[in-house]
């Protein structure tokens, strides 16, 4: 029984190599390798063999080998693993990034890559205070910085709830406070939600969100070179 979430984050960057890429493009499942093939650009290609690399890796782990060849899809096609009830993952990638996380908690995750100032778009998509709480900080890089934190920590509940982006990211507000402790108002207060943030100062943001009993649950941490899966 999985008790401790784990996250698992690596670098694509080893799979521009074609021949590598040929070769972990075996070790998926043939769901996974078919919709690998159905990119049409190679970075699409790496993304996703990506994410399919890594949750093999975690269901392996987690003593769930073969799990990741039974994926099934519930409301609004978030999709499980079949044959493992009360053990769920999600999968995120951004730039040369790819992220997958699996956990005994309902869990939704995220990376995304830092460039350029994005205070449009939090005007945009963001909620009057959000934006308020982006522009405080006083440098630019700063403000960038706190703009992609609020990005990953909404896309994490969002995917959490299985609605994604059918749940636009004004709908509801994140408050992070001076401890760096982070509330969801949705509807008033949702206590229910844990949110955690991982910087590992490699130009990306990353974060996941669980449901239910998460807020002291413990989490491992895994960064995998593609390479040793060779």
């Amino acid at each position: 029984m999985l008790e401790t979430t784990r996250i698992y984050i690596a670098d694509i960057s080893v799979l521009k190599d074609s021949s590598v890429f040929e070769k972990l493009l075996k070790a998926v499942p043939g769901y996974r390798q078919r919709k690998v093939m159905s990119f049409k650009f190679p970075k699409g290609k790496m993304q996703s063999l990506g994410v399919g690399l890594l949750l093999r890796k975690a269901c392996e782990e987690a003593g769930l080998a073969g799990a990741d060849e039974r994926i099934a899809y519930g409301e609004n096609e978030k999709p499980f693993l079949a044959d493992c009830p009360g053990i769920h993952f999600n999968l995120s990638h951004s730039g040369e990034r790819v992220m997958c996380v699996i956990s005994p908690f309902e869990v939704g995750c995220d990376v995304e890559i830092i460039k350029g100032n994005r205070g449009r778009l939090a005007e945009r998509f963001f909620l009057p205070e959000e934006s308020a709480w982006i522009k405080h900080f006083e440098s630019l890089e700063m403000q960038t910085e706190a703009f992609y934190r609020l990005w990953t920590l909404k896309e994490c509940y969002m995917k959490v709830t299985g609605r994604g982006m059918s749940l636009m990211p004004d709908k509801f507000a994140l408050h992070v406070d001076d401890y760096e402790n982070i509330s969801l108002d949705h509807g008033g207060m949702r206590l229910e939600y844990t949110f955690r943030e991982i910087d590992l100062h490699d130009g990306y943001r990353h974060a996941y969100c669980m449901k239910n009993n998460g807020k002291n649950a413990p989490q491992e941490i895994r960064c995998v070179d593609l390479n040793i899966l060779l």
